[in-house]
């Protein structure tokens, strides 16, 4: 009886130290990471030579080597690292050196993964001036297909106004309807085109798209890190992460319809200076 109550033990303590490293992830992350495989890969791509490969698009970039001590200087358990990279290999995502085993390199499958986690900087938007409207009626019973379709809207960049009614100044047609084949949805999915000078019952499109995606926030936000990466205030990895953690939630609008004011641009540029420098 003592055995099994010291296997259980070791268990229990396994997932608390597990669920502690993965909190620390978290706080080191600003939420952009979740774990240690996915932290290892962002610790062996950051190290890319950014000012001849270019910061905007992860598709964009190629991978250069960093070593195994830059990785496991992250301030996360060591062990933990040790064993996430072993992993992060075995799934094909980063390589080791066939000359210097402390020297690792990103994958294009290593690429692919993070390209899943980390949003990219649009810096070309291009936009046909027109608002679209997705509507849906998903019945109860399939609260797992509505659940699906809710996050991938959010993910492009729509906007919820209603529970089942959603605003995006992109055109959705073709990648939601490849997205309900590829996840075999059914239920009636509607796109309707509001046009250039749409209106949605009493409130025009300026005061609806500022409520719909809370850009007041998100510029608060932007503000906030032009300030700290001024100041001085984080080290380069976490003023990365911090732009990172608002990008994930910035719908990435086209220019024309953001505030005259609007610091997000403001924010990438400077957050690349630092990240360069």
């Amino acid at each position: 009886m003592s055995k099994i109550i010291n296997n259980n033990s070791k268990k229990n303590l396994k997932k608390v130290k597990k669920e502690e490293v993965w909190g620390k992830i978290g706080d080191l992350s600003c939420g952009v990471i979740a774990t240690g495989i996915d932290l290892v890969l962002f610790f062996v791509f950051q190290e890319i030579n950014l000012g001849e490969y270019g910061y905007g698009s992860i598709a964009a970039r190629k991978a250069t080597q960093t070593s195994v001590d830059d990785v496991l200087s992250c301030g996360i358990d060591k062990e933990f690292v040790k064993k996430a990279i072993w992993k992060a290999i075995h799934r094909k995502w980063i390589r080791r050196n066939p000359e210097n085993k402390n020297l690792l390199k990103i994958t294009q499958e290593g690429i692919e993964r993070l390209k899943s986690l980390i949003p990219d900087y649009e810096d070309l938007r291009t936009w046909d001036g027109h608002f679209y409207l997705l509507t849906y009626d998903i019945p109860e019973k399939q609260h797992e297909d509505r659940d699906l379709l809710r996050e991938y809207l959010r993910r492009i960049g729509c906007g919820m106004l209603q529970a089942s009614v959603w605003l995006t100044p992109y055109n959705p047609k073709k990648i939601v309807k490849k997205f309900i084949e590829e996840n075999n949805l059914s239920g009636t999915i509607i796109v309707s085109d509001i046009g250039k000078e749409g209106s949605i019952g009493e409130e025009d499109l300026d005061d609806l798209v500022n409520r719909v995606y809370h850009l007041n926030d998100l510029n608060d936000r932007y503000g906030r890190l032009i300030e700290e990466a001024r100041e001085g205030t984080f080290d380069k990895t976490q003023i990365h992460f911090r732009f990172l953690s608002i990008l994930k939630d910035d719908p990435q609008l086209p220019f024309e319809i953001l505030p005259y004011n609007w610091l997000g641009d403001k924010a990438y540029q400077l957050v690349k200076e630092v990240i360069l420098s």
